[in-house]
């Protein structure tokens, strides 16, 4: 996909709710993986944390900077109900250059992804329910560090970027997780309830297996899943 690249999607009333569900989760991975392998993401990601002074071997460090850029620079906005739009991480930061940002948790999730997997760290989408009503309303990113931190040892870090005054590490109010993995196969440990660091006694999706999935395997693994509403919310 080229920078000017958007993913527009509107979904027919006949189409079935998994389904949806299956091809938003599918797209999000994809051009998360996608952008973390473009060398303009890498530039612009190795332009930040210089930016922002961070030192070499500062994992904490470079995730916090490309945190709190995403949070800054990047504009929430709603999309139209029943159409998703995808856009590339370079669409995305050329957006955020021409100042006509706009994008919902998903695009977020892309960009912030796209930027520290450029990096090289492993990164992930939480698709999470928010609001405890069972339903799937909100995508979150995780990452982790390679060497162990005395703030989140080894664990995934929850990385919420569409509220700018959340810290590394906090998020939204969670009560289930759906993790899906960028580049799974490279993945050594997988996102559980007890990897998570500050999720406490967060429900992992019964549907869901708690190891690692090639991305082969998504498109069996999401067809079971008991989702109930698409995957857009109020986030």
């Amino acid at each position: 996909m080229d920078e000017g690249q958007v993913l527009h999607i509107k979904y027919n009333a006949n189409v079935p709710i998994q389904k949806r569900f299956e091809s938003i989760v599918r797209i999000i991975v994809d051009m998360v993986e996608d952008g973390m392998r473009d060398q303009t993401v890498r530039q612009k990601a190795i332009s930040i944390i210089n930016a922002a002074g961070v030192r070499g071997h500062d994992e904490l460090g470079e995730i916090r900077a490309i945190t709190k850029w995403v949070q800054t620079h990047m504009v929430y906005r709603k999309e139209p109900i029943g159409v998703e739009y995808f856009h590339t991480a370079k669409r995305l930061l050329r957006d955020i250059d021409n100042g006509s940002s706009a994008g919902d948790c998903d695009d977020f999730v892309i960009l912030g992804g796209s930027l520290l997997g450029s990096l090289g760290y492993p990164v992930g989408a939480l698709i999470v329910d928010s609001s405890g009503d069972g339903v799937f309303n909100h995508v979150m990113l995780v990452t982790k560090t390679f060497s162990e931190t005395r703030e989140f040892k080894n664990n995934w870090i929850p990385v919420e970027l569409i509220y700018p005054e959340f810290e590394l590490g906090q998020s939204v109010p969670i009560s289930r997780v759906y993790p899906l993995m960028a580049e799974a196969g490279s993945i050594r440990a997988p996102v559980t309830r007890n990897t998570i660091s500050g999720l406490g006694s967060v429900e992992v999706s019964k549907s869901l297996k708690p190891r690692v999935h090639k991305k082969s395997n998504f498109g069996e693994m999401l067809a079971k899943h008991p989702l109930v509403k698409l995957l857009r919310g109020n986030k």
